[in-house]
């Protein structure tokens, strides 16, 4: 197998999201369906029969984790906005020694830049430290 892109090493957190992502019908099914193309919950849940209010929480759940991006937002002449999808990784590698899980995978370039930027956000802090005071 040839591999075009760099591989990245996934944090033990992102490795178990994404094997409980994988173990999840509905979410594997999401997953393989925008590794290619982006898509709409929509067209998601048309294409691989999972139940639209499903497809919702799933698609909500998985960029939370960092599984799929929001590739980007369309907006209809009526004013509608639909996410457009897209998943992170183009093909994962999964390992457990039954102490730890480890995951390396080739990120998918289409929606590389927005999973960067999604890795940095996760990673900053979310709470300010009180400066000590002694």
């Amino acid at each position: 197998m040839i591999r075009n892109e760099p591989r990245i090493t996934l944090s033990e957190a992102l490795a178990r999201h994404l094997v409980a992502a994988l173990s999840d019908e509905f979410s594997l099914r999401m997953i393989i369906s925008t590794v290619d193309v982006g898509k709409t919950v929509q067209d998601i849940s048309v294409e691989q029969a999972v139940p639209l209010s499903t497809c919702y929480r799933r698609a909500r759940e998985l960029v939370n984790e960092g599984i799929l991006v929001v590739e980007r937002i369309v907006v209809t002449g009526e004013g509608k906005r639909f996410a457009v999808y897209r998943s992170s990784f183009k093909e994962v590698d999964v390992a457990s020694d039954f102490r730890g899980i480890s995951a390396s995978a080739e990120v998918n370039e289409a929606a590389a830049e927005k999973f960067r930027k999604w890795c940095f956000y996760a990673s900053y802090p979310s709470e300010k430290k009180e400066p000590d005071t002694a």
